[in-house]
């Protein structure tokens, strides 16, 4: 293709001039590609991510700007960068953070905007780090006829909801507190399919139950759907719905809709009409097979806000006969009280409250009783271990609060603060199981990947979060 000049109609069919559309794109291009495959680490493959999404969509504009440049140019471009960043033949030791000594949490519920993002900020100060499985697409293991970088233009409404969340996210994963990481699935075809199989003899004959549809955000995600219909659409089903309508009111009607649309930073500017079929992905981060992988692979333990999740891991749970009801007390104590959570917070606010080390104490308290529960079998001194963490549950409460109230001064001053609020209220309540959660069959898949890798040997806590809601 021949290069445009700067005064050319840009060759990705924008209408603008080609040094005002993909100008910067093209240019950019060689260098993006060599910050893909220089990359060695986890936490360098999370940075070069946010700078390539950055570069490529602008995103140091306001997001109306990033909305009305997402073209099928920029789309393309991304989900290239993407594929060389993490090409299938990724050495496994850089996907997934080996265990160390710190208190780290894998978020396992909805993988959307509205919802992920807030569940990180909510947990923050009760984790060192939130793993979350990386939410966008690999290329490299998509069939072509579903493949964002052969159709770009199906994945406009995808990719634009995904980005938004990583500029979200973006402050979080600078500090190192929030970790992408991939799907080890991309990259090892068999642990994707095990664990598949296992899913699907567990779930044999499972359906979820309305409360389950009710609680997820499929509805919210039906909703904005209808926002992208064309004008004639909303004219249509107005005169529809009330035939006694004046031309006015419908126009003010169908004016209130474009206006919703045009606020709706998930939404694209465009209607369906003027768009191709769009690829929509509905995900809660892995299923839950592998998402206990990831726990034992990493030394995480899981932590979710979605009920029929939380059921799951209950029923993994695997007691052992003689200290079954030893942790039991803690859990209860945690039921009765009341945590606080960031909620309606500005990202990079939430994120210099926990840079400044707020908690500390708390996560200090969290820490210990993660490798308490852990590693000790003994029925007689876990008793005393659970008796004692009972106690100090009280005291470590007890200065939490008292830093909340500190941090609630900090939020009535800060600009953002939403007549909604910026904190709410609920259970956070651990479940402790002194023969760790586990699922059948994914032992066996454990044991025969040690040999290239270390697992933590048991995953004995995890953490539900039912915030209070009027």
């Amino acid at each position: 293709m021949r290069q445009p000049g700067r005064n050319d109609p840009c060759h990705c069919g924008s209408d603008k001039k080609y040094k005002h559309c993909c100008l910067s794109l093209d240019e950019q291009r060689r260098p993006r590609y060599e910050l893909a495959r220089s990359t060695r680490t986890l936490r360098e493959k999370n940075l070069a991510l946010l700078a390539a999404a950055i570069e490529i969509f602008g995103l140091d504009r306001p997001w109306s700007k990033v909305k009305e440049g997402l073209t099928e140019a920029r789309i393309r471009d991304f989900y290239v960068f993407i594929a060389k960043l993490w090409p299938v033949d990724t050495d496994q030791g850089i996907i997934m953070p080996p265990p160390d000594s710190s208190l780290r949490a894998l978020y396992l519920g909805e993988n959307e905007p509205e919802m992920m993002v807030q569940n990180v900020f909510r947990f923050c100060l009760y984790a060192d780090q939130i793993l979350l499985v990386n939410p966008f697409t690999n290329p490299n293991v998509m069939a072509d006829e579903f493949n964002p970088i052969l159709h770009p233009g199906e994945w406009r409404i995808q990719t634009l909801r995904l980005v938004y969340q990583l500029v979200q996210l973006a402050p979080w994963i600078e500090a190192g507190v929030v970790i992408l990481i991939p799907d080890p699935g991309d990259f090892n075809r068999e642990l994707r399919v095990k664990t598949w199989d296992l899913a699907t003899t567990r779930l044999k004959g499972w359906k979820p139950s309305e409360e389950d549809i009710d609680q997820s955000m499929i509805k919210e995600r039906a909703r904005r759907a209808f926002l992208l219909s064309p004008r004639s659409y909303w004219e249509r089903k107005a005169r529809e719905f009330d035939p006694g309508m004046s031309d006015e009111e419908v126009r003010n009607l169908v004016d209130s809709v474009e206006r919703d649309r045009a606020d709706d930073p998930l939404l694209p500017n465009e209607t369906l009409d003027r768009m191709p079929g769009q690829m929509m992905a509905a995900s809660m981060g892995t299923n839950f097979e592998l998402g206990l992988y990831l726990c034992h692979a990493t030394g995480a333990f899981p932590y979710t806000n979605v009920k029929h999740r939380w059921r799951e891991i209950l029923a993994a749970k695997k007691d052992l006969d003689a200290t079954a009801r030893v942790w039991s007390p803690l859990t209860n104590a945690f039921q009765q009280l009341r945590f606080k959570f960031l909620d309606n917070v500005d990202s990079k606010f939430a994120c210099s409250i926990r840079q400044e080390g707020r908690l500390e104490g708390f996560r200090s308290y969290m820490r210990k009783l993660w490798d308490a529960v852990g590693g000790e079998a003994d029925p007689s001194k876990s008793e005393a271990l659970a008796r004692d963490f009972g106690d100090e549950l009280t005291g470590a409460f007890k200065a939490a609060q008292s830093e909340w109230d500190v941090i609630d001064r900090d939020l009535a001053k800060w600009a953002t603060r939403t007549l909604a609020g910026a904190m709410a209220a609920g259970v956070f309540s651990p479940a402790f199981a002194a023969g760790g959660f586990a699922v059948a069959g994914l032992g066996e898949i454990i044991q025969a990947e040690m040999k290239r890798r270390e697992f933590r040997k048991r995953m004995p806590m995890s953490v539900f979060i039912d915030l209070d809601r009027k």
